[in-house]
């Protein structure tokens, strides 16, 4: 197992979702997706991993955000 796979499985253990992992990194849910069930690795590995240990750091853990949709 390489160390996104590990920080994504902690992260949901966490409480946090898939889509709030993406939209934090500012990626697809697919592309999460990916990285957890260990289908592709990230390009920019130690990036993404320092990202996700940030988010690993947080106490809050946000809502999905919905990229594209405002409030009326």
């Amino acid at each position: 197992m390489n160390e996104i796979h590990d920080t994504l499985l902690a992260l949901k253990e966490k409480g946090w979702t898939m889509a709030a992992i993406a939209d934090e990194l500012g990626v697809s849910n697919m592309t999460v997706f990916t990285w957890r069930n260990e289908t592709r690795n990230a390009e920019n590995g130690r990036s993404v991993l320092f990202k996700l240990d940030s988010l690993l750091a947080r106490k809050r853990i946000p809502k999905h955000k919905r990229r594209g949709l405002r409030a009326p």
